[in-house]
């Protein structure tokens, strides 16, 4: 997904990424950058690590998915298609719809 997603440098800015689009998000998690992949903090301080971008999105709380919906909708379409904040962006907003289709749990 993020071709060559072992630098920290890719980490730091799928961070940034993930951040910006939660900031609106009641109840928005912290994301941090780590060595083996990132750890996303919930608001009531539980810590999920996650080794790939994909468990970065599935780790935030599903009662909150419309409005990240809403948000990934916004950041796409001022973001474009090419980068490495796009594809991650793209990614989260796959996710955020398939959650919304079927409903599924956190």
């Amino acid at each position: 997904m993020m071709g060559n997603e072992h630098t920290l440098r890719n980490r730091i800015l799928v961070a940034q990424t993930v951040s910006a689009v939660c900031a609106g998000v009641p109840g928005a998690p912290r994301i941090a950058a780590l060595a083996a992949g990132w750890s996303v903090t919930s608001a009531t301080g539980s810590i999920s690590l996650c080794h790939t971008v994909a468990d970065i999105w599935r780790a935030l709380p599903v009662r909150s998915a419309s409005v990240l919906q809403h948000a990934l909708e916004v950041r796409a379409r001022t973001e474009g298609s090419v980068g490495l904040s796009a594809r991650v962006v793209a990614l989260g907003l796959d996710l955020t719809r398939q959650r919304l289709l079927v409903g599924s749990p956190r």
